[in-house]
């Protein structure tokens, strides 16, 4: 019998894996639950004490979203149990909550490395969204049809979907050199870090069920963990909308930062075109107030 099971993040509700005929938690499970629930406290205080919640609201709601389900997460299991039709149905939805909020989550960091340039976000959302609505389709279409795993199945496909669009945003900011800040960057990271993970965990458990189940859910949460302290440390301090940069000289200034503005418009004004937007007007960075 199936049932479904949170796991990955601990209390964060990061995945709620199935489980086969599993009546109590291992001991390795519950240390792991309590190690990310207090990550996951100290990420929600970081927030709002460096006020960090303002640059990053999605990021913020979606921490305290998957806090929050995780502990309900623990008092369902704890009420009804594992095996339950009552626990499988809540934990599903709230599943669906979380992968909403991560989405957004990630929209939100990829809209911070590249919206600065209107025409390069412009194209960049168009592209991205649609890569991920063929990597949804083709996972659908590629996925077996064992009942036993269509929800990890569908969990996997929505998981190379995140992972998918972030390696996209990595590489439009390669290709039209711009600058990622590094507290950008590291959400990123752990974002497509997670998600990558994911994609691979449940594509081992399909194969190789009842070797890999013991290992599934710690590896999970592990990598969740790791994901967690990486993303603490990148909002350890106080973030600002425009990072401090190094200043160059006066004479390096004014001879290559005319030319690079250029280039930088040039391109920004084609794109923008390009995607019936209308003039980019300056290409500083922009409000968080504005579309």
């Amino acid at each position: 019998m199936w049932q479904a099971k949170q796991v990955t993040g601990g209390p964060p509700i990061q995945s709620l894996r199935f489980y086969l005929e599993a009546p109590v938690i291992s001991q390795v499970t519950v240390i792991l639950w309590a190690v990310n629930s207090a990550v996951g406290a100290v990420l929600l205080v970081l927030l709002a004490v460096r006020k960090n919640y303002r640059e990053f609201p999605a990021f913020s709601g979606y921490v305290m979203l998957n806090l929050a389900l995780g502990v309900l997460a623990f008092f369902i299991y704890h009420r009804w149990g594992f095996s339950s039709r009552l626990s499988w149905q809540l934990a599903w939805g709230m599943q669906g909550a979380v992968i909403c909020a991560r989405a957004l989550a990630v929209a939100e960091v990829c809209r911070g490395m590249l919206g600065r340039y209107r025409g390069i976000w412009a194209l960049a959302w168009r592209v991205l969204l649609g890569c991920a609505v063929l990597v949804l389709v083709y996972s659908g279409l590629a996925a077996g049809h064992d009942p036993r795993f269509a929800l990890v199945a569908a969990d996997r496909a929505l998981e190379l979907a995140i992972a998918t669009v972030v390696v996209g945003a990595f590489l439009f900011a390669r290709y039209y050199d711009v600058q990622v800040r590094a507290v950008e960057y590291s959400l990123a990271l752990g974002f497509c870090f997670y998600s990558s993970f994911n994609v691979l965990n449940a594509t081992i458990l399909e194969h190789y069920l009842r070797r890999y189940e013991a290992l599934w859910n710690p590896l999970g949460m592990f990598v969740f963990l790791v994901a967690l302290l990486v993303w603490t440390w990148a909002l350890r301090r106080r973030q600002t909308a425009i990072p401090k940069q190094d200043l160059l000289s006066r004479g390096v200034y004014e001879s290559t930062m005319p030319e690079i503005s250029l280039h930088l418009r040039m391109l920004d004004d084609r794109l923008s075109q390009l995607l019936n937007l209308g003039p980019t007007g300056d290409l500083g960075p922009r409000s968080d107030h504005q579309a």
